[in-house]
């Protein structure tokens, strides 16, 4: 029983960590969707949050570089490598003896087309969308979180990703 008993707090123990793993992979993104928003990139962001709204604004200017991810930590377009110990982009306070933190990737995936879509004015009321494609169609993004948590000799990794669709700019 007691070897039994032993086993059973390992295990848990384990998929406890696992979890955290997978809450701090899913703040990566959660901070993403925040920073990535126009509206809270026209605040002056300090640190990942600045490359990120400065890589977002690169990666539209070039649509060459749509599909290949990039590594928001760089603050330039430096393609993204998943893994990396220690997280670079966030670090997150723990426990004594325990660390982590995650590192994100951003990959503008292009324009998102829609058709026979309405733009809503200013009034309320929605009109008929005019113009090219770069005027109506929202851009889309593919974001990668992957989070490490260390404890002791154990490191765990989990990763996310996640799509994100940005008003029509």
């Amino acid at each position: 029983m007691s070897r039994n008993a032993l086993r059973d707090i390992v295990t848990v123990g384990f998929g406890r960590q696992g979890a955290m793993a997978r809450s701090v992979a899913d703040s990566g993104l959660e901070w993403s969707i925040h920073w990535i928003d126009l509206e809270n990139g026209k605040v002056a962001p300090e640190g990942s949050a600045r490359n990120l709204r400065n890589l977002k604004a690169a990666l539209l200017l070039d649509p060459t570089l749509a599909g290949v991810a990039k590594a928001v930590r760089a603050g330039s377009l430096t393609n993204y490598a998943p893994g990396g110990t220690p997280p670079t982009d966030l670090a997150l306070s723990s426990a004594a003896g325990t660390t982590q933190g995650y590192t994100l990737g951003l990959t503008c995936m292009g324009k998102l087309p829609i058709v026979l879509m309405s733009q809503g004015a200013s009034t309320g009321t929605f009109r008929p969308a005019t113009g090219g494609l770069q005027q109506l169609a929202p851009d889309l993004w593919a974001v990668r979180s992957d989070a490490q948590v260390t404890q002791g000799p154990v490191t765990f990794v989990h990763a996310r990703e996640l799509w994100i669709s940005t008003p029509i700019q």
